[in-house]
């Protein structure tokens, strides 16, 4: 389409990928995606599986950072085939915010054709990083929703964020302490500056019961 540029595929897979200051459109065959938790291998030059679930992971021994990483399904035209987007957490933080808007405004992301641009994106803590910014537009959707993969009956994908999957796991030691709103708010905005005033205090609002964080709300089905 004109005035955006092709996604770069892989040779010898369905992945997709973006250079700097690229941007292309995309429409998300699913809004949760699969993550996955990788190492960066030197010697290969890639990333490589973490096994510390399943076992002892060599990686984690060596002391390696752990990189999330989150696969999304998109379409990048109308030919029904999905392709296959690595988001970092900071991108992945970007979609499921605007995702969670969306849906509180009653639409299905999915039936949106987004604007995805490689460019430096905020964290939630402030730090400008290497991303995707995604932007909503006006296109028509590339394949309709009787062609697309079905939501329902999928257990992941009829729950979305209410609040970011970032902080949730940031108080997952600390559900069940006692705590107020004002002291909970201020513990998020000097963990998370990068996420608006506003939004805290949303986010706040849903993580404290009776003077005690629960995490219980921080997931809710939307289909």
């Amino acid at each position: 389409m004109s005035g955006y540029s092709d996604w770069i595929q892989s040779s010898k897979s369905q992945r997709i990928w973006l250079e700097e200051a690229m941007t292309a459109l995309g429409q998300f065959a699913f809004i949760s995606p699969i993550h996955r938790i990788r190492h960066w291998n030197q010697a290969k030059r890639r990333r490589v599986k973490c096994w510390a679930k399943d076992s002892e992971c060599v990686f984690c021994k060596q002391g390696i950072a752990k990189i999330n990483e989150f696969t999304y399904g998109i379409y990048i035209n109308t030919d029904r085939e999905v392709r296959y987007l690595s988001a970092t957490l900071a991108t992945h933080t970007h979609f499921q915010q605007l995702f969670s808007k969306l849906i509180d405004e009653n639409i299905n992301p999915t039936d949106i054709v987004f604007e995805l641009k490689r460019t430096k994106i905020k964290t939630t803590s402030g730090r400008a990083v290497n991303g995707y910014s995604i932007n909503r537009t006006d296109i028509p959707e590339f394949i309709a929703e009787k062609f697309r993969p079905s939501l329902y009956g999928s257990d992941e994908q009829e729950w979305r964020w209410t609040v970011p999957e970032e902080i949730a796991n940031f108080l997952k030691n600390k559900e069940g302490n006692v705590t107020t709103l004002i002291d909970l708010f201020l513990l998020l905005k000097d963990n998370f500056s990068g996420i608006k005033d506003n939004d805290l205090k949303t986010y706040a609002i849903k993580l404290v019961d009776n003077n005690v964080i629960t995490l219980r709300n921080v997931r809710e089905k939307w289909i």
